[in-house]
């Protein structure tokens, strides 16, 4: 379907239910929620939650100001949903890249293709004012998908209210076994990045990715004055994000790593759809299945990774 019959689907399916908007933003389509409890966003592009604000308080999601909304370019912000990989496909573990030829891997583009895919709502549920349920899919059929041989079943709850739940399911309909990794990359507001530390991984170990990979203990809270970009094993959970008014806790299922991301001041000038300042303003938590906590799934076997946050 084109923009407009999805749009007309959407209004007969939904447009009625209270504190439900269908909007379009450009080439994307956006699904607006409202309830006594929060307000969030959701594009059917990638299943991306965009925003969520709780009442009265300021947003809890970071969304870069200069996103373009166009098709087929992931929003810079909110949730990105990266499978099934993460990051460059050639930093995979040899278990999630023997799975492609190496001319697919050259051609693999950064955190999998499903976050630029357009996403369908199986439902939408308000089963309270504090309270509202999207629920997507993305159906995934192995003759068809150039970049994933295998027939697999996706689908993403996110549950809006005083928190926010968002869980992926991963079901392999296939008659042979794969595996992939995957992260909920979650870029989080902030007042300042001064201002901003994340508690819990005192003595953690991490590999660091702007050290050639090296693996280092943590001391004591993560704060920011250059750039940083880590990935943590065995993670603590919850996690706490303190910023300068206010605390956020992530709790997450499904999932033993966490990678910690902010591009500082010489990246943030080289990526697309970030403002050079806006390094102050947000930071990742992204709670992942990466390097050696990467999911295998046996034919009809399935997998999910939940955060909650508050």
């Amino acid at each position: 379907m084109n923009i407009s019959e999805t749009m007309q689907s959407l209004y007969a399916n939904y447009g009625e239910l209270e504190g439900i908007t269908i909007e379009c933003q450009n080439e994307l389509i956006a699904i607006g929620i409202n309830n006594n409890a929060a307000s969030a966003e959701i594009f059917l592009q990638g299943a991306q939650i965009s925003r969520y604000q709780q009442a009265g308080q300021d947003p809890i999601l970071w969304l870069s100001d200069e996103c373009d909304f166009t098709k087929g370019t992931s929003l810079r912000g909110g949730i990105p949903v990266c499978w099934p990989w993460f990051a460059d496909i050639r930093k995979n573990p040899q278990a999630v890249q023997t799975q492609f030829t190496e001319r697919m891997l050259n051609d693999l583009e950064m955190h999998g293709f499903v976050r630029v895919r357009d996403w369908e709502i199986s439902k939408i549920e308000t089963p309270s004012q504090d309270l509202t349920i999207v629920e997507l899919h993305y159906q995934i059929h192995a003759e068809q998908e150039r970049q994933w041989p295998f027939a697999t079943a996706l689908v993403y709850r996110v549950e809006i209210g005083a928190e926010l739940k968002a869980s992926l399911s991963v079901q392999n309909q296939d008659s042979m076994p794969f595996t992939f990794s995957q992260a909920l990359h979650t870029y989080f507001s902030i007042s300042h990045i001064d201002d901003a530390s994340i508690s819990s991984f005192d003595q953690g170990k991490y590999i660091d990715t702007l050290d050639d990979w090296n693996t280092h203990t943590q001391q004591g809270d993560i704060v920011f004055a250059e750039e940083v970009d880590r990935i943590y094993h065995s993670a603590p959970n919850p996690t706490e994000l303190s910023d300068k008014n206010r605390k956020i806790t992530i709790s997450s299922e499904g999932s033993n790593s966490t990678v910690v991301w902010n591009p500082w001041i010489a990246k943030a000038k080289r990526l697309s759809h970030f403002g050079d300042d806006a390094y102050k303003e947000m930071l990742c938590i992204e709670n992942a299945n990466i390097m050696d906590d990467i999911v295998s799934l046996e034919p009809q076997e399935k997998h999910t990774l939940s955060i909650v946050i508050k």
